[in-house]
């Protein structure tokens, strides 16, 4: 998939591998160091200096209590405006543009922790890919840096425009009970642009980054408890 329209090209095969290899790499356990961490939640951080975006922070969300197909379609771009209802990780979600693929490009917000400023995000969104996950059923999620003319740089009223490197959430079927759980396993790496600390940047995304995720994995939970109980 290629758009000129929005600036990025978009191979959803090539995601998948990409997503393997990052597990495969934290497996080795090479360069990476632990980050945050809560019950149910664990993260890690190595930085590959060759890379346009050299931070990677890995997490995973496990044991969460809904299937792995419940996940990606509450995360999947079609539900994507009604997470202004729910999600206390990022907020100001807009819908810029669909796809005929049901993948979207959003524009949404998130506040960081000092010395962090808050960053703003400019992303495709692909529509939820099936696939096998090492003998498990998978649902994956990519996000890919993008623009959007209705959006340009540099007008983003209180926030940085972040940049981001290929980012992606891979809901994996839980092993002893894949019909109402999950693990997530993520990637967020991103070029956080405007003011920075002259130093201790790997050191300060290991423990900023990764509690934004840990506030949506609690979102997600809350959430899928209240649509169940309506149920």
């Amino acid at each position: 998939m290629q758009s000129e329209k929005t600036g990025f090209s978009f191979d959803l095969e090539k995601e998948e591998k990409r997503a393997k290899w990052f597990m495969e790499d934290l497996e080795k356990g090479t360069g990476w160091s632990p980050g945050y961490r809560a019950p149910g939640f664990d993260s890690w951080v190595k930085t590959f200096p060759e890379e346009v975006v050299p931070i990677k922070v890995l997490y995973m969300m496990r044991d969460m209590p809904l299937p792995a197909e419940k996940f990606a379609e509450m995360m999947g771009p079609k539900r994507m405006e009604l997470r202004k209802e729910w999600d206390q990780a990022f907020t100001d979600y807009e819908v810029l543009d669909v796809f005929p693929d049901e993948g979207r490009i959003v524009f949404a917000r998130v506040e960081l922790r000092c010395p962090l400023s808050n960053r703003c995000y400019l992303l495709y969104s692909s529509p939820p890919k099936q696939f096998d996950w090492h003998g498990k059923q998978a649902f994956g999620l990519f996000l890919q840096n993008a623009t959007h003319p209705s959006k340009p740089i540099g007008q983003d009223r209180g926030a940085v425009r972040a940049t981001n490197g290929g980012n992606f959430y891979i809901a994996i079927a839980h092993e002893k009970e894949p019909n109402t759980k999950c693990h997530v396993f993520g990637l967020t790496n991103n070029n956080y642009n405007g003011w920075l600390p002259n130093t201790g940047i790997e050191w300060l995304a290991c423990r900023v980054v990764p509690r934004v995720f840990h506030t949506l994995q609690k979102s997600i939970i809350r959430e899928h408890e209240r649509r169940s109980k309506e149920e």
